[in-house]
């Protein structure tokens, strides 16, 4: 698709997803992970909750396709309009399929989940790579995403448990005052780390922008689907061990030594063959994109653990803790973005390797605190797998010296190969235990 596509398309995807992904924080606000971490829910309760989730989604939808115009112009370009009235259609969709999602989830329903979210993704990727053929350009983004949503919501209510919305909403205060809390830590959030694509959308070109939002998608997609499969086992997993602080405390730091072991060789991977991958699987119209790719991937793994906390800390009732920390980001990420900015795409990517590692040393004193560990039992749990990371980037780095003249068709999986080996070994050498580990997880997910 990124062959068939233009960087043009990307961007004003990018840039009117930025508005649709804000809105969308608001539209749920945070009932669905009150219904998860509640201890008991009424059946009763359920369907005041899907009387307030629709009321709230179709009152957003409103929203967005009354101001589609106004937030194009926001964005500086006016081709935004019907694709956001467009891209409106997903708080139908969310309006639907909320309560049957956070029902599953709260159940634990990981099988059903995947596989719901395995037959979306293929049916959008199917309609939109059969459309970017046909030469659609943005709108084979757009209606790709439509059709997986349809699917999805479809598939949550044939599948799952459907409540029929009630709209006398007395009775579920409880959980508007936690979703208040959360929905305002996800504002602040969406705003944050989609504060870059509309600082890009204000002083970069919409080539650029999309030059920009493909290489953020390529270094945090291993990111995103980790973290969709870990928040989907950790947050109910989490909730349910709150009394039990001890035995959540030991269960979240073998989930970070498990998820670092595997995340680390994905990130810096990515960032260590980033040349040669964007010429191979993207092609020479995406070859700017190549710095910003490495240097992204290089504090994904850090952006990971802030997510896996902030979902510990909602998780627990915390989420007073969790918008202070956010309160945090949102202030020193986007002034890093309008630095970074003024030296276009580069400086743009760039702007996370400053501003990633100030908000993590800032909030992670505080959030460890409230969780009740210790940084020395968090530098335990990730030291291996970041030394044998450090140790593949160079060794990567040495050997593409040696083959610089071989093609890049060639030196790609020589490069995977070589960096593969080094990070296996070096663990290997340093933490032969984890295999242990890793084999009991793989087990435990056959089962």
């Amino acid at each position: 698709m990124f062959r068939l596509l233009t960087p043009e398309d990307y961007g004003l995807m990018a840039m009117s997803m930025v508005i649709i992904s804000i809105i969308a924080g608001i539209a749920e606000f945070g009932l669905g992970a009150s219904l998860i971490q509640a201890k008991t829910v009424s059946r009763q309760e359920l369907a005041h909750l899907a009387g307030a989730l629709a009321a709230l989604n179709m009152g957003c939808g409103v929203l967005v396709v009354v101001g589609a115009e106004p937030f194009a112009n926001l964005l500086g370009d006016a081709r935004l309009t019907d694709v956001i009235r467009v891209l409106a259609l997903q708080f139908l969709l969310s309006a639907i399929e909320a309560v049957p999602y956070s029902i599953a989830y709260r159940e634990m329903q990981f099988k059903r989940l995947a596989g719901i979210e395995i037959a979306a993704t293929l049916v959008g990727s199917m309609v939109t790579l059969t459309l970017a053929w046909l030469e659609a350009g943005v709108w084979a983004l757009v209606f790709g995403g439509v059709a997986g949503g349809v699917l999805r919501t479809t598939l949550y209510v044939c599948l799952g448990t459907f409540v029929w919305p009630s709209f006398r909403l007395r009775g579920i205060a409880r959980h508007a005052r936690f979703g208040g809390a959360v929905t305002a830590g996800r504002i602040l959030w969406q705003l944050t780390y989609q504060a870059d694509v509309l600082i890009a959308g204000r002083f970069l070109t919409s080539q650029t922008v999309g030059l920009y939002s493909v290489s953020l998608h390529l270094a945090t997609l291993p990111m995103h689907k980790a973290m969709g499969i870990l928040n989907q086992v950790a947050f109910p997993a989490v909730a349910r061990l709150q009394d039990e602080l001890p035995r959540m405390r030991q269960r979240l730091l073998d989930s970070l030594r498990l998820l670092a072991f595997a995340a680390i060789p994905m990130f810096w991977g990515i960032s260590a063959v980033a040349p040669e991958f964007v010429h191979v699987v993207l092609g020479k119209k995406w070859y700017p994109a190549i710095f910003a790719l490495q240097v992204v991937s290089l504090v994904a793994p850090m952006r990971m653990l802030a997510a896996v906390f902030s979902t510990a800390l909602a998780a627990i009732g915390r989420a007073d803790l969790d918008l202070r920390n956010m309160l945090i980001g949102a202030v020193v990420l986007p002034a890093a973005f309008l630095i970074g900015v003024q030296w276009g795409l580069d400086g743009l990517a760039a702007s996370w390797v400053a501003g990633i590692p100030i908000v993590f040393a800032l909030n992670f004193p505080r959030t460890l605190a409230a969780i009740g560990l210790r940084q020395s039992q968090l530098w335990a749990a990730v030291r291996v797998p970041l030394i044998a990371g450090v140790i593949m980037i160079v060794l990567v780095a040495g050997v593409r010296t040696v083959l610089i003249e071989y093609d890049e068709f060639l030196r790609l999986p020589l490069l995977i190969v070589v960096g593969a080996a080094g990070y296996l070994g070096s663990v290997q050498l340093l933490d032969r235990v984890i295999w242990t580990d890793v084999r009991r997880l793989v087990a435990a997910a056959r089962g």
